[in-house]
């Protein structure tokens, strides 16, 4: 079969440890393996990335690695290790808490984002809600309500000719939402929708 090194992974998540929080671990001990894994890791893409960039000055970067961390005192430890890779997931779920305590309206949309029985985050062709031949000029909000027609939520787009990472500014909640363009085939949409 072939064979994949870490640097050539789009993405890398390094979960905390579960079953020693279960068998008693504190937060930092999880967290330290975490940050050692991600720090392995680290070193390993960057060992490969030299090795791949003499053979072919053409290589790209490998993805960054994510780490799950538990306890906040550990991002300072982050920011010495220089680590900008990670996810503070208890900080989320106390977020997540204290909105709902604000308005309880606000636990339908979360449960309905961060479940898994939820709406899942779709990237889909703008020619499954537009046909080009008769439409080619639209706002991001006529887009948005065909989207709404077949169930689907439209949170924002990426035109054909940027890359993701130049198209940030679009992929969510895009500014001026009203104004016409003119859609390409290979333009991409992004919901939530349930499947």
């Amino acid at each position: 079969g072939r064979e994949i090194t870490l640097d050539q992974f789009d993405s890398i998540l390094i979960l905390a440890d579960a079953v020693a929080m279960e068998n008693g671990a504190n937060m930092m001990s999880c967290d330290s393996r975490s940050l050692s894994s991600l720090l392995i890791i680290q070193d390993i893409q960057k060992k490969l990335y030299v090795k791949r960039k003499s053979e072919d000055p053409n290589a790209t970067l490998p993805c960054a690695p994510i780490s799950e961390i538990l306890d906040t005192r550990t991002k300072s430890l982050l920011k010495v290790a220089n680590c900008h890779g990670y996810i503070m997931s208890n900080q989320i779920i106390s977020s997540v808490m204290a909105q709902v305590s604000e308005d309880k309206d606000i636990n339908i949309v979360l449960r309905e984002i961060l479940t898994a029985d939820g709406s899942e985050t779709y990237i889909r062709k703008v020619t499954r809600f537009v046909d080009l031949d008769e439409d080619r000029v639209l706002s991001f909000w006529d887009i948005a309500l065909r989207a709404r027609q077949r169930r689907e939520v439209a949170v924002g787009y990426k035109p054909a000719e940027l890359e993701f990472k130049d198209a940030t500014h679009l992929i969510i909640n895009p500014a001026e939402k009203f104004v016409p363009r003119k859609w390409s085939p290979n333009d991409m949409i992004i919901t939530f929708a349930l499947d």
